[in-house]
């Protein structure tokens, strides 16, 4: 009886022992879809667009856009490099360095051997936002800018209108725009324009 009793005590602080040890697991938040801090550097998009505009301001190119709707080409002109300035501060207006958006977005390197290029991509899980994704190509050697890619998307009341904005160093960019209209028409706009033609 005395052992039993011995038995039963130990089980008993042992139950204790266990029960008081035993934790709750700890609470886990749902993901954010914050993806970088405000100390992260991205490439400077902004100073290579501005840049580029300052050369064409300053220096007496011939500037054309070719516009072109649905595949068929509907206009071909010669342009100033102030209406060149106009046009082209779309690309300034797409800026994810800026501090409310920036830290929704997260920078991957690729450094492509082959070709000795670096591409620098800039995506988001945020589809809210305008600015899908950047990359920025620069040359291995240089560390020039060779390309930069934007990847936009925007939802309007009657539409969504995804927009593509590819500029090439010194020489040209494209603006193409596919609009989705709400009765399901689609349009493609796409806007070429020129000032470094060899």
């Amino acid at each position: 009886m005395q052992k039993l009793l011995s038995y039963s005590f130990y089980f008993l602080l042992l139950f204790i022992l266990v029960s008081c040890g035993h934790k709750k697991p700890a609470e886990v938040k749902p993901a954010t879809l914050i993806l970088s801090d405000d100390s992260t550097q991205f490439f400077d998009v902004q100073s290579f667009f501005q840049s580029e505009i300052k050369d064409v301001a300053t220096t007496p190119y011939f500037i054309y856009s070719i516009t072109t709707i649905n595949g068929k080409r509907k206009d071909s002109v010669a342009i100033s490099s102030a209406e060149f300035e106009k046009i082209a501060t779309l690309f300034l207006q797409k800026n994810i360095s800026d501090t409310s958006v920036k830290k929704y977005y997260k920078e991957n390197v690729f450094r492509d051997l082959t070709t000795k290029s670096i591409t620098m991509s800039y995506s988001t899980f945020n589809h809210s936002l305008d600015v899908q994704g950047v990359d920025v190509l620069l040359d291995q050697e240089t560390n020039k800018v060779n390309y930069v890619l934007i990847r936009c998307n925007e939802i309007k009341a009657d539409s969504s209108v995804i927009t593509q904005l590819n500029w090439k160093r010194g020489k040209s960019f494209l603006i193409n725009k596919s609009v989705s209209l709400s009765n399901g028409e689609q349009i493609s706009i796409q806007q070429f324009v020129c000032w470094n033609q060899e």
